[in-house]
């Protein structure tokens, strides 16, 4: 049976470089970054409407994979309980108990990484203001969602 990844975090904290060690053993890898590069967005911001069009490819995707029998990680922040439910809904009427990975860095952690980054079709690059207010923001998976917690330093 195919397992399925949830990976949640902010920008920098080193979601994708978990999915690329899944996707090196096999795994598919659903990536909105990713995705919506592919489709010609450099600055990180999709419009709504791409959103959805990739959100809608991504579930033929994971069907697919179910019959398959392929593990499927999705490299997303899900900051919100409200994306993260909706996730687990669509994975529960496929058959599959997804597995939260919650990735987590200090923010200074995340400050030097994005200073490092370079804009491409895996790394979505803020200003440092926005990063501060997008981690300060983030809801983070609380007792009543089951998770596990990675840290990177």
């Amino acid at each position: 049976m195919a397992r399925m990844t949830l990976l949640c975090g902010p920008v920098c904290a080193g979601k994708t470089t978990i999915a690329r060690e899944l996707e090196a053993a096999g795994a598919l890898v659903l990536s909105y970054d990713r995705e919506a590069w592919a489709r010609g967005v450099r600055d990180g911001r999709p419009a709504r409407e791409l959103v959805e069009q990739i959100d809608a490819d991504f579930l033929r995707l994971l069907e697919q994979a179910v019959l398959d029998e392929r593990d499927v990680v999705l490299d997303a922040s899900l900051s919100t309980r409200a994306m993260r439910d909706r996730w687990r809904m669509r994975c529960g009427a496929m058959g599959l108990d997804p597995d939260l990975v919650v990735v987590r860095a200090p923010l200074e952690t995340l400050l030097e990484r994005l200073r490092e980054r370079e804009p491409g079709p895996e790394s979505v690059v803020l200003d440092p203001d926005e990063l501060r207010a997008y981690v300060a923001g983030f809801e983070w998976p609380g007792p009543g969602e089951r998770h596990r917690v990675v840290e990177t330093a």
